[in-house]
């Protein structure tokens, strides 16, 4: 039995070939290698189509002279650019955050769009998610967050004498020394997801349940059961985490639940006019900042029209 490719070997294999093609016409065999390869896994159109669109986006930027690249780039260097320009898009919101957003007391928010890497007192690290607010309420007895909305991923630094909490609703989430996201939205259950040591999660209606490395536990005050537990795959935790990377990971996905995603991190929404075209899945990595570059991607991989209209990503079969 073959082995599975993972999404980073699609995805870097996919911008190698975007940057053959653009460095000239393929040969007969190459091209049927390419489609072959393409057909092989239906994760690979979505990568293909992403790289091919990144590249679109580099050159529009080498032309308006915002790189210092030399003009003619061998295809190694070409990808390395291709996997570095959304790493780029990333990194310039996150020094936004960085630069604008720090508050003079314990209050961290992030705007739409944002993300913000904050290195608490006691050694601690949390990286704040798009559209997202905490407080942080350190005493001698407990190290406190209070999570008012959005995403956080906290990396605990041990103190088995203050414990670690984080509030988010009526959740409440304890560690000592562990690595832990935490997803607080308005009218959904809180997604805790753990992918480092253990945590205590506690609902004022439901006896305290231990989360441990690999799983997730979803907690709703309205549910029979408050507190719903389940495995979750090491490569969906990894699939879960890229905002950290200003990316947003989508494996079968219906383009529905992908616009929704996108319309977590911009204001600039994509709008899908057809109910069967919003059932079909997107399998790919894409910049979470970048709404109309994946909507160029979903175009050229299902075949169907994009266009701006009034502020708004339209999708359409035709």
């Amino acid at each position: 039995m073959t082995a599975r490719d993972s999404s980073a070997q699609i995805e870097q294999q996919a911008a190698i070939w975007a940057a053959r093609l653009d460095a000239r016409a393929l040969t007969p065999a190459e091209q049927a290698d390419l489609d072959a390869w393409l057909a092989g896994d239906s994760r690979r159109l979505g990568a293909w189509a992403m790289a091919r669109a990144a590249l679109a986006r580099v050159e529009l930027a080498q032309a308006s002279g915002n790189t210092h690249t030399p003009g003619r780039i061998p295809w190694l260097n070409r990808r390395f650019l291709l996997r570095g320009a959304g790493m780029a898009l990333a990194a310039s919101a996150v020094g936004a955050v960085a630069l604008g957003l720090w508050s003079d007391g314990d209050h961290y928010a992030t705007g739409k769009g944002e993300m913000l890497r904050i290195a608490l007192s006691d050694g601690s690290i949390v990286n704040l998610n798009t559209a997202s607010e905490m407080d942080v309420q350190f005493t001698d007895q407990q190290r406190r967050i209070v999570l008012r909305g959005g995403e956080a991923l906290f990396a605990v630094a041990k103190d088995a004498s203050r414990p670690f909490v984080v509030i988010a609703g009526d959740a409440r989430v304890r560690a000592v020394g562990t690595a832990f996201t935490v997803r607080h939205e308005a009218r959904r259950p809180v997604d805790v997801i753990v992918s480092e040591g253990v945590v205590e999660v506690s609902e004022p209606k439901a006896a305290p349940v231990r989360v441990s490395q690999g799983m997730r536990a979803m907690v709703d005050p309205r549910a029979a059961t408050p507190i719903e537990t389940a495995a979750i795959a090491p490569d969906m935790i990894e699939q879960e985490l890229y905002w950290r990377e200003g990316k947003i990971a989508f494996r079968d996905t219906t383009l529905a639940s992908a616009a929704a995603q996108f319309a977590r991190y911009n204001d600039e929404h994509i709008v899908i006019t057809d109910p069967v075209l919003a059932q079909e899945t997107i399998t790919g990595l894409f910049i979470a900042n970048d709404p109309r570059g994946f909507a160029q991607a979903v175009a050229e991989s299902l075949g169907v029209v994009t266009r701006i209209d009034a502020g708004r990503i339209i999708l359409s079969p035709s």
